[in-house]
């Protein structure tokens, strides 16, 4: 990697603009999580944990492993800030080939299927929304119809891969925008079940009555499998670290303020929705956020529905400035093609790296069998690279004991072995549970992976070794 790209390059070429400040970082680390899970989620959690105890400790316990997780990033991130993020911690840890295997799988699964998936997640919500307004009656009975969401997700990810193109500050204003109106929406919801818990609000429609559900054993692990996997995402704002003003502070700053803010407002979220469903209300419903909503006001479920339509768009928005810098870093090592890394000189962005992403997350919106298939393929790759760079904390301690560290992970070493610890346990239950056909295309990618390697490194022997 070119060591002068962060603030300016030796060659002459463009620089990448160092424009993000602290509360950037926060709005993408929230942007990055806060997706379209936590609204489906709590019902999972509550058939599994059966009481507003065992909810609460469910969803504190994901807030664990999540924040032992961002004190392991924002260790790495102060230590090594860097255009990447990600990529450069697993190469510090495990050697350019295995950080060549991240990028690539970012490229081809992790991060394009979950751009394919949030997108038609946005279109969906967005057709429910102008459904319920009245304004799609002109679409017919099917609404858009399956040509015309597939159409609409493509629209939105070309479009805001334009949008981040045209500069990093406006992607990370219009990222602001977005997910200040998620954190609304989500407090509305909050407010409208502390109304009812003190008796403000009488709500339209009453909590399930029955009390609390049987304990199931079986429900508690699949709830926590899916807790993790509702709290992922804080990990991604490391990749544009060389854009962030005074690095090695604002990133594990913006990085732990804002794991620590999606904490907060998953528990109040899921506290509100137990006290105006009741947790059998909210077990028996496939929407609990909007049944919730709509139990209290008329206006509940639109509410809702708009509400997801943003969170979509933001994390859309927020995976398509991100990702990118992960390809740059690749080019600059000498690992992929050269011209995905230049630097666009008049809007000082990874224009290319940019479009290059939103192609093969274009690609994924047309080629996906199935939601299912698009996450399990994305979740096996994702928790690989997860245990490494648990794995590369522990090894850059004892390999570089006095490197420049200005944020050092707070209780070191037992939670960081926490994450490290629970990304191998998701890891080891994703390979036993998948199915046959998306571990396949898992291990199909890394092979050809490795084969794109090997042919990278006979052409650039000397930077792609190692």
């Amino acid at each position: 990697m070119n060591p002068d790209r962060e603030g300016g390059d030796s060659a002459g070429r463009p620089a990448l603009a160092r424009v993000l400040g602290p509360f950037d970082v926060t709005m993408m680390v929230m942007g990055s999580v806060i997706g379209a899970g936590v609204f489906q989620a709590p019902a999972r959690i509550a058939a599994g944990m059966g009481s507003l105890e065992g909810v609460l400790g469910a969803w504190a316990f994901g807030g664990l492993v999540a924040i032992s997780g961002a004190l392991v990033f924002a260790e790495l991130g102060g230590m090594m800030p860097r255009t990447g993020g990600e990529y450069v911690f697993v190469r510090a840890g495990a050697g350019r080939f295995a950080a060549f295997l991240f990028g690539w799988m970012s490229l081809t699964a992790i991060v394009s299927s979950a751009i394919a998936y949030v997108a038609g997640v946005f279109v969906e919500h967005l057709e429910a929304l102008l459904r319920t307004s009245g304004w799609i009656e002109g679409f017919g009975a099917d609404g858009f119809g399956p040509g015309g969401r597939k159409g609409i997700a493509v629209a939105v990810i070309v479009a805001l891969a334009l949008l981040n193109a045209r500069g990093v500050r406006l992607g990370a204003s219009v990222q602001n925008v977005a997910m200040l109106a998620k954190i609304a929406g989500i407090l509305c919801v909050v407010a409208l079940g502390a109304a009812v818990g003190l008796g403000w609000i009488e709500p339209r429609v009453a909590a399930t009555e029955g009390g609390d559900l049987p304990w199931n054993w079986d429900g508690v692990g699949a709830a926590l499998f899916g807790i993790v996997f509702t709290f992922g995402g804080w990990q991604n704002v490391a990749s544009v670290a060389s854009e962030i003003r005074n690095p090695g502070r604002n990133l594990p700053l913006g990085t732990l303020i804002g794991t620590l803010a999606v904490v907060v407002l998953y528990l109040a979220l899921n506290t509100a929705l137990v006290g105006v469903l009741g947790v059998r209300g909210v077990a028996a419903s496939a929407t609990p956020v909007a049944a919730a909503a709509g139990a209290v006001v008329s206006w509940g479920e639109p509410l809702v529905a708009a509400l997801v339509t943003v969170s979509t768009f933001a994390i859309t928005q927020v995976l398509l400035m991100l990702a990118p810098r992960i390809y740059v870093a690749m080019a600059d090592d000498g690992v992929f093609f050269r011209g995905v890394g230049k630097i666009h000189e008049r809007f000082q962005t990874p224009a290319r790296a940019i479009l290059l992403q939103a192609a093969f997350a274009v690609g994924h919106v047309f080629v996906a069998g199935s939601i299912g298939e698009l996450l399990e393929v994305c979740s096996i790759c994702d928790w690989v690279f997860f245990t490494i760079c648990g794995v590369t904390l522990f090894v850059l301690r004892r390999r570089l004991p006095d490197a420049p560290r200005p944020y050092r992970a707070w209780g070191y070493p037992w939670m960081p072995a926490i994450f490290l610890a629970c990304s191998a346990a998701v890891l080891v239950r994703i390979a036993m549970s998948a199915q046959t056909l998306p571990a396949l295309q898992a291990a199909g990618l890394f092979a050809a992976g490795g084969i794109a390697y090997a042919l990278w490194a006979r052409r650039s022997p000397a930077s792609a070794g190692g």
